[in-house]
């Protein structure tokens, strides 16, 4: 039969066990945390310029139609 000792010796073994996964979990939750963060940033600005980059077809025909200038 396991005493309250035995239960606190068990304990600190898994502790001290699943202590190194506890920082992986930490360090790749922290990676992918940044990943959104930066791709979220990176959506933000889409949004911010879709009307330039939607109709950047018609600028080109239009800028390409335009004669030079030569001076």
């Amino acid at each position: 039969m396991l005493t309250k000792s035995d239960l606190e010796q068990i304990k600190k073994i898994i502790n001290m066990e699943l202590e190194p996964l506890k920082e992986d979990i930490v360090l790749f939750k922290d990676e992918i945390l940044y990943e959104i963060i930066d791709l979220r940033d990176d959506i933000s600005v889409v949004v911010g310029y879709r009307d330039l980059i939607e109709d950047h077809e018609q600028r080109i025909t239009n800028l390409e139609k335009t004669p030079l200038i030569k001076l």
